[in-house]
């Protein structure tokens, strides 16, 4: 065969292997792109969920209805861990009624958190013994 012949085919074999590598590495790219965002909405309307139980006032049949919403759809999106001090938490709240304490409570809640900032990346430097977070509620305007 001739020399020419064999460079042409090498060329566009290169240049179709790189065609297609890039169009793979791309379309993984935005898929992932995607993911995190749909990942994030449903952790922010886990969070808004539990931020509306806080504040005083408010409806609490229908914060409970999204805050059980919010809950049982995560599991679409979550890891384990995640999940898992989900239900510790909630377990905490449902089934303590008695020995509950706000302490225990902010514990639980700190380590959710952490395993949600985790998850969509942003813990590199979060110290699980100085995070300290709560709820904050309010009573709602009238």
């Amino acid at each position: 065969m001739d020399k020419t012949v064999i460079v042409a085919i090498i060329t566009v074999s290169g240049s179709i292997l790189v065609a297609a590598s890039t169009f793979f590495f791309t379309k993984r790219h935005e898929i992932k792109v995607e993911w995190q965002k749909q990942k994030l909405n449903h952790y922010k309307v886990l969070i808004s969920s539990l931020s509306a139980l806080a504040v005083d006032g408010t409806d609490k049949e229908e914060a409970n209805m999204n805050f059980a919403l919010a809950t049982n759809t995560i599991a679409l999106v979550a890891p384990q861990n995640v999940i898992s001090a989900l239900m510790e938490l909630h377990n905490y709240v449902k089934f303590s009624n008695k020995n509950q304490t706000p302490e225990e409570h902010d514990r639980l809640l700190q380590k959710l958190l952490l395993e949600i900032r985790k998850d969509i990346g942003l813990s590199r430097k979060d110290d699980p013994n100085t995070f300290d977070f709560h709820l904050i509620g309010s009573k709602p305007k009238k």
